[in-house]
């Protein structure tokens, strides 16, 4: 049962890291023109890019790894405003114009 203490201290680590920052990323998504389904995807893909980083890091190099979003970046994306030309759409079609 070594193992529970440093488990639980990375997990609160992890929780204590998304919270602070979570709805400053989600706002600046959202100040640059991201809709909510763009807005959740782009938080999708950041965290599991974060996790992934870690876990391939930590494995590397073999000592605990943390990685991080910038909430100084975060808040600069709130302030930014829209994006010029509007924020962009993908290009695949969609399932109902296939049909």
């Amino acid at each position: 049962m070594d193992w529970v203490r440093p488990v639980v201290a990375g997990l609160l680590s992890a929780i204590v890291g998304y919270a602070s920052s979570f709805t400053l990323v989600l706002a600046g998504l959202q100040a640059v023109g991201a809709n909510s389904a763009q807005a959740a995807s782009g938080l999708l893909a950041t965290c599991l890019g974060i996790g992934v980083a870690g876990a391939v890091l930590t494995l590397r190099y073999r000592t605990p790894i943390a990685i991080a979003w910038s909430t100084p970046g975060a808040a600069l994306l709130v302030g930014a405003g829209p994006v010029a030309g509007g924020f962009p759409r993908p290009s695949v079609p969609s399932w109902s114009a296939r049909r």
